[in-house]
């Protein structure tokens, strides 16, 4: 009996072993597959962020690539709109010109027509005479003005058709560059999904916050900004504006309305690039009362940009962005910018980050 239970004994205990080894087997394997999965995860999250950072590199290139061809075909429509109103000031002065030519030419004619040279003194033969040859210096003036003008018409037609012709060339690089950028910024969008899909409670805030605040400096006092440090670097910097134009009322000017404006005024064409000033990371971009759409980004030192009136919105709140990166577009129906800058909850003079490009 002793010896059927030392046999049945060692049996579970070999069983038994055989088992705790196949299971320790089974759970490495799963623990290396784990591993192999997880580096294989790693890999494609660094080639992910890869492709994100190629991709933001890629916007900033071709935002400036377009930015600067709207500028170049914003200043060539204004030189053909220039040589269109000077073409029509010399078509006006023609045909005024014309009629005093017909009018010195009816006067030859009919003094020649009506020749008085029997004249009862020497007085009114020298008057007939001095009208003739006035006549005839007026008519001799108005030919030589109207072939100057011909001269200056053909040249404004020469000069229109030169610009014409650079503006059409424009035409097939600019579309061909405004639809590489919106294919680059189709894919930062589908990049940033799933950052959209944690913006549910950031959203909800920031409306709550739109809603309450009453003006820009609330609303991006409301919305925070990054740490202050002594670290100046940023602000001895020379920032591009945000948006290519002409700076109209600047910090501490008065408005039209008689206010003490507390940021700069841009004056700009509409539907134009609007590309973030400064890396950063976006803070606000939703519609804001008086303000069309408004895109508030907070740089390093404490520091936020603001910029209003967009017409289209091409980032969401927590996305990081970097200088040059296009973050929209200009109302087409309002053609000027309000641009702010904040530091903790002060305004600051644009002119101390901003290059004046006036």
């Amino acid at each position: 009996m002793k010896k059927i239970l030392v046999v049945l004994i060692g049996s579970v205990f070999f069983v038994s072993q055989g088992f705790c080894v196949d299971e320790l087997s089974r759970i490495q394997s799963e623990i290396k597959q784990t591993e192999q999965q997880n580096k294989k995860l790693e890999e494609q999250v660094k080639k992910s962020e890869k492709n994100v950072a190629q991709t933001k590199q890629d916007l900033v290139r071709t935002a400036d690539r377009v930015s600067n061809l709207e500028e170049q075909r914003g200043k060539m429509q204004i030189k053909i709109d220039e040589l269109d109103a000077r073409r029509d000031k010399i078509q006006r002065e023609m045909s005024q010109n014309q009629g005093r030519v017909v009018d010195a030419i009816s006067g030859i004619l009919y003094m020649s027509l009506h020749p008085n040279f029997d004249a009862h003194d020497m007085h009114d033969y020298v008057l007939t005479s001095a009208v003739l040859s006035g006549v005839s210096q007026q008519f001799d003036a108005e030919i030589k003005r109207a072939s100057e003008q011909l001269d200056e018409l053909e040249k404004i037609r020469n000069a229109r058709s030169v610009e014409k012709e650079k503006l059409d060339r424009s035409a097939k690089k600019y579309t061909r560059e405004r639809n590489e950028l919106d294919k680059l910024l189709k894919t930062r969008s589908a990049q940033n999904e799933k950052l959209k899909n944690q913006q549910a409670a950031l959203q909800k805030k920031l409306k709550a916050l739109s809603e309450r605040a009453k003006n820009i400096s609330e609303l991006s006092a409301g919305v925070g900004s990054s740490e202050m440090s002594v670290d100046a670097r940023f602000s001895r910097r020379k920032l591009n504006l945000p948006v290519r134009g002409r700076i109209t009322v600047r910090f501490g000017e008065k408005t039209a309305l008689g206010l003490t404006s507390d940021g700069w005024r841009i004056r700009t064409r509409g539907d134009v690039l609007v590309s973030a000033p400064a890396d950063g990371i976006v803070k606000f971009a939703d519609t804001f009362r008086g303000f069309g759409r408004v895109v508030i980004i907070s740089h390093k030192n404490g520091y936020n940009t603001v910029m209003t009136n967009l017409g289209k919105l091409d980032v969401i709140p927590d996305q990081e962005v970097l200088a040059g990166e296009p973050v929209g577009r200009m109302d087409a129906d309002k053609q000027e910018m309000y641009m702010e800058v904040r530091r903790g909850n002060k305004t600051v003079d644009p002119a101390r980050l901003f290059r004046d490009e006036n």
